[in-house]
């Protein structure tokens, strides 16, 4: 038997590519080529810059889609609570292992034996026997006692420690809110902006995303909400915080810290079986191809880990630093659209080969989730060569791109905003159509595949449409078409 590694690419690549704009990526000759090596959603990291440039930033990426005619989604990330080091009297200090010393949450220059925090509320958190992880759990302390501001640790794993690196608390009750005051004014421009979606950080229980959505629709915004998966309180609450949210993001810089590194694949792949689940987009982020800021081709383990999440069936990955701050920006882009691509035509060349798998749940489901699975299964029984979806908000595009169907995906909609967020699902060609009517369903579909090259003349393609967030006005159709 023979191993194959040469397999038809696909017209199309179905998993969507997130880049970062930071100081590497942010003038427009770089954007153009990030968004021409396959960027399908911009993110805007909160936690650095300033409004005035992230707002030349938007402005760029703005135009350049308009130019290329590509409907690039944005994505502003707000901070959320930055628990963190505060500065080192040197810029650092040597922590050995088995000594003593102080954590306190004063206002003061660190030094030999003693940590100043910047999260006030450290000390109220924290008790005898809690881990404190610092830089990315590099630094490990164990707290064995609280005295008023001061809390006094003993070091586990000790190193090198310099001005303000994370502080992670495994297993503590954080009392921080997700949205802080921070967050709140970012969030107001963001969306004066126009920003497809925010992102939340530090995410733990449903709850946490309501005062965020109140303030979205309060400013009648139709942007939707990221929910960081990034605390192991928010693995206990997922299925809540999926129902909550409109797209889950995978983060698994803190999320690694906190659990064991060995548990991170395992809740990844869950979260994005549930996700799928529930039609929400879920992207896999943070380390992806992280050598790549500094050399031009990534490690063979990075590889593996892209064309992992790709074929579990994630909507997105994420580049940060690779792109916002490295060396080859757009190397790092069209790597990863390269190692996509060659995951899904080898899970298509299998699937070629093998009998259509369940898509989703056993059991009974929603029976717009019932008619976009029979939609997944015909396009492969009848070797449909496309998939038209017409969506108004995009409540039809999301639920069959969760069923993964294997032909290409046209979601056809009249509203520029809908066709920006299809931008972030897996398979969803975006195709902007002012005109598109049900009075004109059948023609436009027609029209769409002959276009982007999907079908000739002869072909079958599905054509659907009809789902609605209201099962009151839930009528979902599917049609079969000869081109």
């Amino acid at each position: 038997m023979t191993v194959i590694t040469d397999v038809q690419l696909l017209k199309y690549r179905r998993t969507k590519i997130i880049a970062t704009l930071g100081p590497a990526s942010s003038e427009p000759d770089v954007i153009r080529k990030l968004i021409e090596a396959g960027a399908n959603v911009i993110r805007l990291n909160m936690s650095h810059g300033d409004h005035d440039g992230h707002a030349r930033i938007h402005e760029r990426v703005r135009a350049i889609a308009a130019e290329l005619k590509q409907p690039i989604a944005v994505f502003a990330d707000l901070c959320g609570p930055k628990i963190r080091t505060g500065k080192f009297r040197d810029g650092q200090i040597t922590l050995t292992a088995g000594e003593t010393v102080t954590v306190t949450t004063r206002d003061v220059l660190g030094e030999a034996g003693l940590i100043p925090s910047q999260y006030e509320a450290l000390a109220r958190d924290v008790k005898p026997g809690d881990r404190i992880l610092i830089n990315d759990g590099a630094l490990e302390l164990q707290v064995e006692r609280v005295e008023g501001t001061e809390v006094r640790c003993k070091v586990i794993h000790g190193g090198i420690l310099k001005n303000h690196k994370g502080i992670n608390l495994p297993h503590v009750q954080v009392s921080a809110p997700s949205l802080t005051d921070k967050d709140r004014l970012d969030a107001e421009f963001a969306l004066k902006l126009g920003v497809d979606y925010l992102a939340l950080s530090f995410v733990r229980r449903a709850s946490d995303l309501k005062e965020l959505r109140a303030l979205i629709k309060s400013r009648k915004s139709h942007a939707g909400i990221i929910a960081k998966i990034e605390k192991p309180e928010a693995l206990d609450n997922a299925s809540a915080i999926l129902e909550a949210a409109d797209a889950i993001m995978v983060a698994r810089g803190d999320l690694g810290v906190e659990l064991n590194a060995e548990q991170v694949p395992t809740a990844q792949n869950q979260l994005i079986n549930m996700a799928r689940s529930k039609n929400k987009p879920v992207i896999v982020a943070t380390q992806m191809l992280e050598s790549m800021i500094e050399n031009v081709r990534p490690t063979r383990a990075e590889v593996t880990d892209v064309s992992h999440a790709v074929s579990a069936g994630a909507d997105a990955v994420m580049l940060s630093a690779e792109t916002a701050a490295g060396k080859h920006p757009v190397a790092a882009v069209e790597m990863m659209a390269r190692i996509a691509k060659q995951a899904e035509a080898f899970q298509f060349w299998q699937r070629k080969r093998t009998k259509i798998s369940a898509i989703k749940q056993k059991g009974p489901i929603p029976f717009g989730d019932a008619v976009a699975d029979a939609a997944a299964r015909l396009s492969y029984d009848l070797d449909a060569r496309a998939v038209v979806v017409l969506t108004n908000s995009g409540m039809s595009a999301v639920t069959v791109s969760a069923s993964r169907p294997w032909a290409p995906i046209a979601g056809v909609s009249a509203n520029p905003a809908t066709c920006r967020r299809m931008n972030l699902m897996w398979g969803i060609i975006p195709v902007l159509i002012p005109e598109v009517s049900e009075a004109n369903a059948i023609q436009t579909g027609r029209r769409v595949v002959r276009e982007l090259g999907l079908a000739k003349a002869g072909e079958y393609i599905l054509l659907i449409r009809g789902f609605h967030g209201d099962p009151q006005l839930n009528t979902p159709s599917i049609t079969l078409l000869a081109v």
